[in-house]
């Protein structure tokens, strides 16, 4: 008995555990913050491993994502309809909620990192923070994943986010034309994957496709109205630089700009705000702009001066935008005749989508004009 009693206690003392009881110890005392360690782990695999948004590498990790999510959803939703699952999927079948977890989380976290780069802080912030929310939110939906409505609302969200920046890339092209077929195959590719899941029960199959074709719907609907509100950022679009000058030329070295050096409290900004004018200036609005690669695009420059009752346009100003250079597609417009006050210049999409914003005011410059600084964009 005493024999008995001392192999017992030298088998639970923490001393002596072998190092698999070691991990599962470990994992039970910290189980509650599974959740986050891999929502974190997600987000950094992701910023090192996603680098542009037509990088080919990039967009098949995120297609891997998908592919593997939806093949979870499909074994869970006929698990769930009573279906026998081959035993060698049953002994991995309890790690189908982190793994889906993660998988999200890295679609959020990667969405958050390309939508990011297009999202200006206007109007097209509201999906930004949509993003960012459903990003954050993952990591509290581990075992709210058996839900068959959220998974659902989840994926066709991913699916469709995803095709609508991916599309531009395989097709060289930017437009609505894209992003409405986009939104086709994200209905299509999701009524497949929960319609056959749910299969296994043929008898409640209709009555659980309702409520799932439902949820699919509301979401194509949703981010569609946005699209068309131009709520979207305009992705694979994104503004890289921008910034106004006294004068902008091209140059076998780049762009040569002239601007007025900031004050010391401002070293960050070599651009001109506020922008002194004299007699027969120009304002110059350079700005470089990243498409994917053999995208021709065009956008504009529109130019508002503050009234009394608001903002007023001036000029809507048209340039053509080549893809594939990382730090962008250089170009600027320029506009002579300005009058003192407060000005903006919006880089838009041809049918309104907002890549950027900068403002900036004019002033009557003092006398002699303050010396310009040039230097040359790359």
């Amino acid at each position: 008995m005493s024999s008995t009693e001392h192999k017992t206690e030298k088998f639970t003392s923490p001393a002596e555990l072998n190092f698999r009881s070691r991990i599962a110890a470990i994992y039970h005392r910290y189980e509650e913050y599974t959740g986050i360690a891999i929502f974190g782990i997600g987000f950094i695999w992701d910023s090192f491993t996603m680098t542009r948004v037509d990088n080919m590498i990039d967009n098949v990790i995120l297609l891997f994502y998908l592919v593997i999510i939806a093949a979870m959803i499909i074994l869970t939703l006929r698990r769930q309809c009573g279906a026998a699952l081959p035993k060698w999927i049953q002994k991995i079948e309890s790690r189908f909620l982190w793994a889906m977890q993660f998988c999200f989380g890295g679609l959020f976290s990667s969405y958050v990192i390309f939508y990011f780069k297009s999202a200006s802080w206007t109007r097209t912030q509201f999906f930004f923070l949509i993003l960012v929310c459903l990003w954050v939110g993952n990591e509290f939906l581990q075992h709210k994943l058996k839900n068959q409505e959220l998974l659902a609302v989840l994926y066709c969200f991913c699916l469709f986010s995803f095709l609508a920046f991916f599309l531009p890339v395989i097709f060289s092209a930017v437009g609505a034309g894209l992003f409405v077929l986009a939104g086709l195959l994200s209905l299509i590719i999701s009524f497949a994957v929960f319609g056959f899941g749910l299969m296994a029960n043929r008898g409640e199959w209709r009555r659980n496709m309702t409520r799932i074709a439902g949820c699919i719907g509301s979401v194509w609907l949703v981010v569609n109205i946005l699209y068309f509100l131009n709520l979207i950022p305009p992705v694979p679009l994104a503004l890289k630089s921008v910034g106004i000058y006294h004068r902008v030329i091209r140059s076998s070295a780049g762009y040569e700009a002239q601007y007025v050096d900031p004050p010391f409290y401002r070293f960050w900004r070599k651009w001109d705000d506020p922008f002194y004018y004299s007699q027969g200036e120009s304002v110059y609005c350079y700005t470089a702009i990243f498409a994917p690669g053999k995208v021709r695009v065009p956008v504009r420059h529109v130019w508002s001066y503050q009234t009394t009752s608001g903002w007023k346009q001036t000029d809507h100003i048209k340039l053509w935008i080549a893809g594939g250079r990382e730090e962008g597609y250089r170009g600027y417009t320029l506009k002579s005749g300005i009058k003192p006050g407060d000005w903006r210049v919006e880089v838009e999409t041809d049918r309104g989508q907002t890549l950027g914003r900068i403002d900036f005011t004019v002033l009557l410059s003092p006398t002699p004009h303050p010396p310009l600084q040039t230097k040359v964009l790359k």
